[in-house]
């Protein structure tokens, strides 16, 4: 592998593949009907991955625009250089639109309140803003109702001239389980669309699709769609296989052994009472604990290619029974939360399912003292 950047290496470690990345974004493009543009959802540090690192790429890749929800998110973005479009897909307080202005964001818009904080805002920096009208057809937690959105746009129209209506859009509730509801949504969406183009102020851009209605749902691609965990490869359904052939995680989480210890029958292994030794076993202590997202309930980990299981928690490690492992297990060898060695594999999904978590949550638990190293393949 080439990494990118020189670095000491730590005993916890998340190498994020960046090659498997834009093998994921090439998958996702051949999926859109032509003109159809990219919008990149690196909301919540690009779901763990790194926010700055992603976005690069993603940029690089030739994605349209990146999407957020936070102006910290946004700021950190431009302060690394990011030039392409970045969408802020949450509402801000009117005390940000000051810097939202200044980072040149495309704006959610919802309410009239905060188009008139921008458009005050924008003639102040001589600035035109643009912004995205959010619909709300069932989601009901952002959004203008459906016979309420052409007055509302001719409104902006009319009384706020810093303001420019690039976009319009919706979110499905439930595209991956109920077809049914995400039709209602995509008809009421549909006569939104035909009402404005009827009365000729249709914004350029109509989207709707985020991951599961890119899969589930093509015929509501429209002008752009919203691609998030599928970026990164995490399969997110109980059970169910739904990404397309070929896209696959980017990470490899690891902690190395940093003690081996002889421990006879009846006595305790880690904090508290949690775990007595019913037999004389070896346990492998493996830097790597709730202080870098290793969750308390975490089942299992690789050591020298085998499944083992952890029996203790701490903040800075896990203590894991070693004593059935075939091979020499020695101090400072590696150990995998998440990936594959040997021919054995430990996925997010095994993980968030053993601990009744979801993919994406799980992913962004992993701390900032994770060391993220980004690397293509030779």
């Amino acid at each position: 592998m080439r990494v990118m950047k020189d670095s000491l290496k730590e005993v916890v470690r998340l190498d994020i593949n960046l090659s498997q990345l834009q093998r994921n974004v090439d998958k996702v493009f051949k999926l859109l009907k032509p003109g159809v543009q990219f919008m990149a959802v690196v909301k919540g540090d690009a779901y763990g991955h790194g926010l700055a690192p992603i976005g690069i790429a993603l940029e690089g890749f030739g994605c349209h625009s990146l999407g957020v929800v936070r102006i910290s998110e946004a700021t950190a973005l431009r302060s690394a250089g990011i030039k392409i479009p970045i969408a802020m897909l949450a509402p801000i307080m009117p005390i940000q639109v000051e810097e939202a202005v200044k980072l040149n964001l495309t704006m959610m818009v919802d309410n009239e309140s905060i188009a008139y904080e921008l458009n005050e805002c924008g003639k102040k920096y001589n600035k035109t803003m643009k912004i995205h009208i959010k619909v709300n057809t069932g989601l009901n937690r952002f959004g203008v109702e459906p016979a309420e959105v052409s007055e509302f746009i001719k409104n902006i129209q009319n009384k706020y001239k810093s303001l420019v209506i690039e976009g319009i859009y919706t979110h499905f509730r439930d595209p991956e389980f109920n077809r049914d509801f995400t039709n209602k949504q995509i008809a009421i969406f549909n006569e939104v669309l035909e009402k404005l183009e009827k009365e000729g102020i249709r914004p350029t851009l109509a989207h709707a699709a985020a991951t599961g209605g890119i899969i589930m749902n093509p015929e509501a691609q429209y002008d752009m769609v919203r691609c998030g965990i599928l970026l990164y490869g995490e399969e997110y359904l109980k059970d169910k296989k739904v990404l397309p052939k070929g896209v696959l995680p980017l990470t490899t989480f690891t902690g190395q052994v940093i003690k081996i210890n002889e421990v006879q029958e009846g006595q305790p292994i880690g904090y508290g009472d949690r775990h007595i030794a019913a037999r004389k076993c070896r346990i492998a202590v493996i830097a790597g604990g709730y202080g870098d997202g290793v969750s308390r309930g975490w089942k299992q980990i690789l050591i020298n290619g085998q499944k083992v299981p952890i029996l203790n928690y701490a903040m800075d490690c896990i203590e894991a029974d070693i004593t059935d492992v075939a091979g020499d297990v020695q101090e400072y060898d590696e150990a995998v939360f998440v990936g594959q060695k040997g021919n054995e594999c430990i996925t997010w999904e095994d993980v968030c399912y053993g601990l009744h978590s979801e993919v994406d949550e799980q992913l962004q638990r992993i701390t900032c003292r994770v060391q993220r190293n980004y690397f293509y393949e030779e």
